[in-house]
Formats: structure tokens, sequence, C-alpha cells
């Protein structure tokens, strides 16, 4: 009978405070700017080879790249629409003619628009779903195979705290509800991808960094918000910064979280305790 069970990782193999990435490749989707734009250049900074995805931010894009190759990294600017199940699989296709491989996808890309939901037509609520949610199936499904045989994979969706707690400064039940959907994704994409390929999700709180790809943002803050938003306080009294949020993609995408899957992880400086 074969031994599916891993070891754990060597502490001597680790580095104190530091996350290795090299020989990894990690493609983030929405990678080119807001929070996944930190999210690229800080899985570069722990060695990981970057496929940067966009679909309106080429420029930004092109500029992050440059700071990961300047910075002695290996980098790819890719444009595809996630929300096209058939962009994706060129996306992904792409991606391992460049490098062989993906190892770890990070879900970055959403979108989302206020509307109440007798305001919202049935056009929006596919797109944000197929974006926020549908992309990540989409991708998994090219993924999955190749990382289960090299018996090693990574997914880290980025969620939202609104997903679980249901209130975001306006009108975002379809954002809330694809946010959602997401985190169910990602368990079930940790069930079966186990034992080799783990799956958690992110929910930031209120960032000082957009969220959405196309700058449509479901939660801003103001400065003098910092300690409480919607009437709920922050225990760690600023607003979050990209850094948090990529720091923890970053563990999740590293050997120390290997025994850590089907999780959601909420960055928000205290302000939601499931």
């Amino acid at each position: 009978m074969q031994n599916n069970q891993r070891s754990a990782a060597p502490v001597e193999d680790m580095q104190a405070g530091q996350i290795n990435l090299s020989g990894r490749v990690a493609m983030i989707t929405g990678g080119g700017r807001g929070i996944g734009a930190t999210i690229s250049l800080v899985l570069a900074q722990a060695g990981a080879d970057v496929v940067i995805n966009y679909n309106t931010s080429e420029q930004e894009s092109k500029r992050i790249k440059d700071k990961i190759e300047a910075a002695g990294g290996r980098a790819a600017v890719l444009a595809a629409d996630v929300g096209d199940t058939a962009q994706c699989a060129a996306l992904v296709h792409q991606a391992e003619e460049l490098f062989g491989q993906v190892d770890i996808l990070v879900s970055n890309a959403g979108i989302g628009q206020p509307h109440k939901i007798v305001d919202t037509p049935d056009e929006e609520w596919e797109r944000v779903m197929n974006v926020n949610a549908r992309a990540t199936l989409a991708l998994a499904r090219q993924l999955l195979p190749g990382m289960i045989e090299r018996q090693f994979g990574r997914f880290v969706s980025i969620s939202s705290n609104i997903a679980v707690y249901g209130r975001g400064g306006g009108s975002f039940a379809t954002y809330a509800a694809a946010k959602a959907a997401l985190i169910a994704l990602t368990k079930g994409i940790a069930h079966e991808g186990a034992p080799y390929v783990t799956a958690n999700s992110i929910c930031p709180g209120p960032t000082s960094r957009e969220l959405a790809e196309d700058r449509t943002t479901p939660i801003q803050i103001q400065p003098d918000q910092a300690r409480n938003w919607l009437g709920i306080p922050i225990l760690i009294s600023r607003t979050g910064a990209a850094e948090d949020i990529a720091h923890a993609v970053s563990f999740f995408a590293s050997e120390a979280a290997q025994y850590v899957t089907g999780q959601t992880l909420h960055v928000s400086g205290g302000m939601f305790m499931p």
C-alpha cells in the first residue's frame, strides 16, 4: 500500500522568520495593482518566479514586472480576462510554456459594484460571479492535475470579510455572495487536492489599497475611520495595508503551511472574530 503521508519540513531547512519560495512558480490574478501588486512583489522577494495576470492594467503590471526583474527575480506579464473560462485555460498554457509549471495560484482578481438586490441585473450577477468565483474553478481545472502529479500545489484565494459578515459599507450583496462562493470552492479544492495540494482563503478587512482589479472597490476607508468601521472596532487601530495581506499569502504558499488547508484566515486587525 502506498504511503501518502508527508514528513514535516525540517526546522533546519527553514530560515527563522523567512519564507523561501525558491524554485516555485506563482500566478497572481489581478497581480499588477492594488493588493495584487504587493502580493506579486512579496512572493518574488521570497524567491518565486511570478506570473502577473491582468485584464486592463497593462502598464501597472509591467512596472511590477520591472521592479521584480530589477531586484534579480523572474516575472512575466500575461493578459487574460479570468471571467472567461477559455481565457483561463489559455493563461495557464502560456504560463506553463514560459516557466514549465505553476505551483501556486493566488486568486486575487475581483470586481463589485454597489447595487441593491432589486436593482441588480442578471448580467452583473453573472459577471461578478464569473470573475470572483468561477475563475478559480476554471484555473483549478487546469492546474490541479499537474499539482497532484508533482505532489505540490498551493491555492490561496483572496475573499473578503463581508463574505462572512455581510456588511461592506453599501449594497454589495452580489460581491459578498461571490466571495462566499469562493471560500466554499476553495474548501472543495482542499478536499480534492489532498494530501499534496493545500487550499486556503484570506478575508481582508478594510485596507488602504484597492481590492478590485478594475478599481470598483467595495470597501474604502478614510483615516479617521481606522479605529472603527461600520460601528465595529478594529482592535489594531489602523487601516490594513496591502503588505498585511501579502505576507499571509506568502505563508500559505510556503512549506511552512503544509499542514494548513481548507482554512479561512481573517486579516482584519481583529475587526472580525468568527
